[in-house]
């Protein structure tokens, strides 16, 4: 299938009820039994990366940019949210295409790493990502949008990393500051 797609960055402000309500179907086919309607799931992301087919959302990058410590390092990273292509446009390089669009953005935005968690780690291997292990993570718990605890817990099962700067993951705890993404 051809390239007939265009992507836009959209600041989550900025997006209307038109293409909310498309997001939301696109995270409902993608995530079944996540979402409950909403765009997000444990928090809205600051921006999007959005491909649209006409004026039809196709797929999806949330990110949220923040600080995080590492070994008592603070990291500026881009936190990749809920990547998701429609079916019937996978397999033809659209969301490697939005990884690529997100990695851009943050070589110009002083941005150390972007992280992600992926229990389906091909897509991102493929794309310069990798594992780090350990990964003992200390964040926020959220669960149906209300702070309910803090915990700590390794997830180098899931814990992806790719680095913007030739820079190495520093070793030690990883204390993301806030929600887990």
């Amino acid at each position: 299938m051809a390239n007939d797609y265009h992507v836009r960055c959209v600041p989550e402000y900025e997006i209307d009820t038109r293409t909310a309500t498309q997001i939301v179907a696109l995270l409902d086919e993608s995530f079944p039994d996540t979402f409950d309607g909403r765009t997000f799931f444990k928090q809205l992301p600051h921006f999007r990366y959005l491909a649209f087919e006409g004026e039809t959302v196709i797929g999806q990058a949330g990110v949220d940019h923040r600080v995080i410590r590492v070994g008592g390092k603070i990291t500026r990273i881009f936190g990749i949210i809920d990547l998701c292509v429609t079916p019937a446009r996978r397999g033809v390089g659209l969301a490697a295409d939005l990884l690529k669009q997100v990695e851009r953005r943050a070589a110009t935005s002083n941005v150390d790493f972007l992280v992600l968690m992926g229990d389906l780690d091909t897509l991102y291997i493929a794309n310069g990502f990798q594992h780090v292990a350990p990964a003992m993570t200390k964040w926020l718990v959220v669960e149906d949008v209300e702070s309910v605890a803090v915990i700590e817990r390794d997830l180098s099962d899931c814990f992806l990393i790719k680095p913007l700067k030739g820079e190495n993951w520093p070793v030690g705890q990883i204390d993301m500051v806030g929600y887990l993404f």
